[in-house]
């Protein structure tokens, strides 16, 4: 059992480590990233999350932090806490941050152990193209990376996953 809040999300099918999920609408506050791997902006969101932001408000941390893996600008996206799933949690300070609201949507999952590097990025993201593309599943958008883990967590005991949307079928 985590210690910290999750996105909340029912699993609608699950084939081993691969998923299809549909996920409940939920805000995150994001920075733009050069790297997936060396997110330097977690400090600036956790900063954020602390107190610095327009009402001072300490902000829970919850799982998993996301990232976007544009072809060349990536996110780090904390998931804001339930309470603010129909309302927007407070202005950062920080004009780096944005506040980004997901609606209700289904995603394909892949779910992976150890380390994070672009390699093994890539690896589960072709699984998951594979699987879909197996069930008849059309992805759209792209990829992100969930991690759920601390980083003192050890490696082969952490919770990696590579997300992507889904086209609503008919």
């Amino acid at each position: 059992m985590s210690l910290y809040e999750t996105a909340k999300y029912e699993v609608l099918e699950k084939e081993g480590k691969f998923e299809i999920r549909e996920y409940d609408p939920y805000f995150t506050a994001a920075i733009t990233e050069k790297d997936p791997v060396e997110t330097y902006g977690f400090n600036e969101i956790f900063n954020y999350i602390s107190g610095n932001n327009a009402e001072r408000e300490k902000i829970s941390m919850t799982t998993p932090v996301l990232n976007e893996l544009e072809q060349d600008n990536f996110t780090t996206e904390f998931v804001m806490p339930g309470k603010y799933r129909e309302t927007s949690p407070p202005q950062p300070d920080n004009e780096r941050i944005a506040l980004k609201k997901s609606e209700k949507k289904q995603c394909a999952s892949v779910t992976f152990s150890g380390t994070v590097n672009g390699d093994r990025i890539k690896k589960y993201e072709e699984e998951l193209l594979d699987w879909l593309i197996a069930k008849g599943r059309i992805p759209s958008g792209t990829f992100r990376l969930a991690r759920y883990n601390p980083p003192i967590v050890p490696p082969p005991m952490r919770r990696n996953e590579i997300l992507i949307d889904l086209q609503p079928t008919l």
